[in-house]
């Protein structure tokens, strides 16, 4: 028996919103690097290093989620957008900066959610 797969929304946008949280993804691991600039010991750093990509490991399992369910792998960015808003200290501590790199889970998300119930929200087509 052949599964049936969904695809609702644009192809096109939701294969740009995919690469761009690849770039977000690639942008939250590189500033991490910064804890290997510190002279701790090795295990001291590999532990910083695991914990500052927390939020990129959930991330990347964000992003296999898109490839099947974009709808909710939106609502799981606008979650973890909030979560890390709270995590950091709640809105009126952050600084502009934490605010950008909470921004764009936030924004991806969002377009998901766009593309996927207002563009095309007809009956879903079944791919062969």
């Amino acid at each position: 028996m052949e599964s049936q797969n969904t695809i609702r929304g644009n192809k096109i946008v939701s294969m740009i919103l995919r690469v761009f949280l690849l770039l977000v993804i690639l942008l939250f691991l590189t500033l991490s690097l910064d804890v290997f600039g510190s002279g701790d010991p090795f295990w001291k750093v590999l532990a910083g290093f695991f914990i500052h990509n927390v939020f990129t490991i959930v991330l990347i399992g964000i992003l296999v989620l898109a490839w099947k369910r974009e709808n909710i792998a939106g609502f799981l960015l606008i979650g973890m957008a909030v979560f890390m808003v709270l995590f950091f200290g709640g809105p009126v501590g952050l600084m502009y900066g934490t605010w950008i790199m909470i921004g764009l889970p936030a924004l991806v998300g969002s377009i998901f959610l766009l593309n996927y119930y207002l563009i095309n929200p007809g009956t879903p087509k079944r791919e062969s």
